[in-house]
């Protein structure tokens, strides 16, 4: 997968590498892109006007799944007010309709691509988010009493920067996107390969994708899921054979290999300490007091705690953590540690929830290479982790006391850190 990494970055995509771990560096936009494809997850992308959100997912999406570019771009939903189901999922047949009075429901290209992009989702006013928690939650799509289940697929999602023209995501389909990413600032020397123009002709096939729409809106139902694998196993090896008459020799997965890759994947270990951090954090994130307002965090006993800091980290934040963990682990090729986690943290974190008003004008004023919003998320999380190694031995300390039903240490524990972990205990 390496390979394929080297190959999006100097062909496809030219960005920073702002993520490190274990003394690695990486582009995220391009390894979380490879491993949302690979595990057939969410990810936002945020990012400036212009700044290659759209075509670098395009492009990634094309060659990791192996479907002509033109036929991704086709599949695209676009984001905009006045976006109907009707542009989206699909339409009735209006000759069935006419001849015999039937609904025959005419399904679009889009359910049926392996990769699904939504071109500036934050230009979607929220009633029309709405008509999409389902399809990018669990791949089902529905219309006028029709449902259409596929296999899961991959989303991605570009988002601009706040301006008149957009509106806020709704918070239930922004804790559906597992990952959020940033196009940033790129290095002079790399703006010169931009400048020229990026040659993707080998992941096009124009003709093919008229022939695929045409048969699809012929198939119109899971055959035409089943006919689009068939396609891009044929056109996996013209991608391959288009890079070898350029010298170069890549390999890429077959749909049997990444549900091999994702069972690989689950199987992957985790660290004892990965388990306690991040039952430390989660607890540490809930509000004391009921339901979080950053209101009431001035003078509460747990301000100094990441509660204060961020909204909440909600059950399916937690498995993106997890799950991206282990890909990443997997991609270096070893077991989940700290460092895997805290690298992945922060993306999977930043976008769901609101970070105080407290945190933001802390970090605003610091020279950094992200969004406010990333630099407060990832500085708390720092923060955390500082705490956590102060606390881990009574935490082992603290989950004995529990396994041998010791209340009376518990609580004393409880008393003496007052952190919300070992509080979090005793409602056992």
């Amino acid at each position: 997968m390496k390979r394929l990494y080297d190959l999006i970055c100097t062909r496809l995509y030219y960005g920073d590498e702002r993520l490190e771990v274990n003394r690695e560096k990486y582009d995220p936009l391009v390894l979380f892109g490879i491993l949302t494809l690979i595990l057939d997850g969410k990810e936002l992308i945020f990012g400036e006007y212009g700044s290659g959100k759209t075509t670098s997912s395009e492009r990634i999406a094309s060659l990791v799944k192996a479907v002509p570019l033109e036929f991704v771009q086709a599949a695209t939903i676009h984001g905009h007010p006045e976006q109907t189901e009707e542009k989206i999922k699909a339409t009735l047949d209006l000759a069935a309709l006419e001849k015999g009075g039937k609904e025959v429901v005419r399904w679009k290209i889009t359910p049926f691509c392996p990769a699904i992009i939504i071109d500036e989702i934050n230009r979607l006013p929220p009633g029309k988010q709405s008509m999409l928690l389902n399809e990018v939650d669990r791949s089902i799509w529905s219309y006028r009493g029709s449902t259409l289940i596929t296999t899961n697929k991959a989303f991605f999602a570009t988002i601009n920067y706040q301006d008149t023209g957009t509106t806020k995501l709704i918070p239930p389909l922004l804790d559906r996107f597992d990952i959020a990413v940033e196009t940033g600032r790129i290095h002079p020397v790399r703006k010169r390969f931009i400048r020229r123009g990026v040659n993707d002709g080998f992941l096009r096939d124009a003709r093919l994708t008229e022939e695929m729409i045409a048969h699809i809106h012929e198939l119109n139902g899971k055959e035409a899921e089943k006919y689009v694998k068939e396609v891009s196993s044929d056109f996996r090896e013209k991608i391959m054979e288009r890079l070898k008459k350029e010298g170069i020799k890549l390999e890429i997965p077959t749909w049997n290999e990444m549900r091999k890759m994702r069972k690989e994947i689950e199987k992957i270990d985790v660290s004892d300490d990965v388990e306690l951090f991040l039952d430390y954090l989660s607890q540490e994130a809930y509000c004391q007091l009921g339901r979080k307002d950053f209101a009431r965090c001035d003078g509460c006993h747990y301000a100094g705690y990441i509660c204060s800091d961020i909204y909440s980290i909600s059950n399916r934040a937690e498995r993106s953590v997890f799950i991206y963990s282990k890909a990443l682990a997997w991609f270096e090729g070893g077991d989940v540690s700290l460092s895997h986690v805290m690298a992945v943290l922060p993306y999977a974190l930043w976008h769901r929830g609101g970070v105080s008003d407290a945190k933001l004008a802390e970090v605003r004023d610091v020279e950094k290479d992200t969004s406010d919003e990333f630099h407060a998320v990832k500085d708390a999380i720092a923060k955390a982790m500082r705490r956590w190694e102060e606390h881990r031995n009574y935490q082992i300390v603290a989950y004995k006391a529990l396994k041998e039903g010791d209340l009376e240490k518990m609580e004393q524990m409880a008393e003496k850190i007052g952190h919300p972990f070992f509080t979090s205990l005793l409602r056992s």
